[in-house]
């Protein structure tokens, strides 16, 4: 005998007040749906069912399930931001704080899986419906100003070499990616520690833009075990040569 056809959960209403509460409530089983079961599969009324409210009642707050994936990424980089901004206001030098919120966007991905693969690792709404304006993350903006007000101050105190602070940035980005990707995805295919494999590729990128007059040292390794003080001596070459003479240490890579 066939079951009657299930209708939606019938719609309970928060108190006034509460409507944060519910959105909330949305955004974090629409992360796990779209984790579990992928953004397409996981339509509307599947979250609106892991919610316990009726299909109706989710449209109350999001539209789509574009904007809720659009919120999802408002709110990672807003929590994104609030790390970066934390780890500047430690101690050390410059460069120190620098290579500080490098470490902390690895970190980042690294502690949200999920969402940082929503937020970075697919392709954001690229073709609005006609009418529709998805507008832009100020978190995200003011994410990459960090580190590229970082580059830009490091180059000014002449412990970068002079070039474009964007494109500077953006390679930093492109590697610091790279790496949390592999980190999140691959990482059974590394025989590397995965703490020891972050801040190889920080420091290695470190040493790539550093200016010729600037020496380095970077901070020991977990065994207290000093490190090269370049990529040429780390090699096997002459200590001080120019970092730009190896290519594979190049960070202008989407693959550090």
């Amino acid at each position: 005998m066939d079951e009657p056809p299930q209708s939606d959960p019938p719609r309970t209403r928060k108190p006034r007040g509460q409507g944060a509460s519910r959105r909330g409530e949305i955004l974090a089983a629409a992360k796990r749906l779209f984790a579990e079961q992928g953004y397409e599969s996981a339509t509307m009324r599947r979250i609106a069912t892991a919610v316990g409210v009726s299909g109706a009642a989710l449209y109350v707050y999001f539209p789509d399930k574009e904007a809720i994936l659009f919120a999802i990424a408002e709110e990672t980089f807003a929590e994104l931001l609030a790390a970066l901004e934390a780890s500047q206001r430690g101690g050390g030098d410059p460069l120190q704080r620098f290579r500080a919120g490098l470490m902390t966007y690895i970190a980042f991905g690294r502690a949200r899986p999920d969402e940082y693969r929503l937020t970075f690792q697919r392709k954001m709404i690229s073709q609005p419906a006609p009418g529709r304006h998805c507008g832009t993350i100020e978190a995200a903006d003011r994410s990459f100003g960090i580190l590229e007000r970082g580059v830009a101050d490091l180059m000014d105190a002449g412990i970068f070499q002079r070039r474009s602070p964007v494109l500077v940035a953006e390679a930093l980005w492109a590697c610091l990616h790279g790496v949390t990707a592999l980190l999140l995805d691959h990482s059974a295919m590394l025989e590397t520690d995965s703490d020891t494999l972050a801040a190889t590729v920080v420091d290695a990128a470190i040493r790539g833009l550093m200016a010729a007059s600037s020496p380095w040292q970077p901070p020991p390794d977990e065994a207290g075990n000093e490190q090269p003080e370049s990529v040429a001596e780390a090699a096997g070459g002459k200590v001080g040569a120019n970092p730009r003479q190896h290519s594979d240490v190049s960070s202008d890579r989407d693959h550090c």
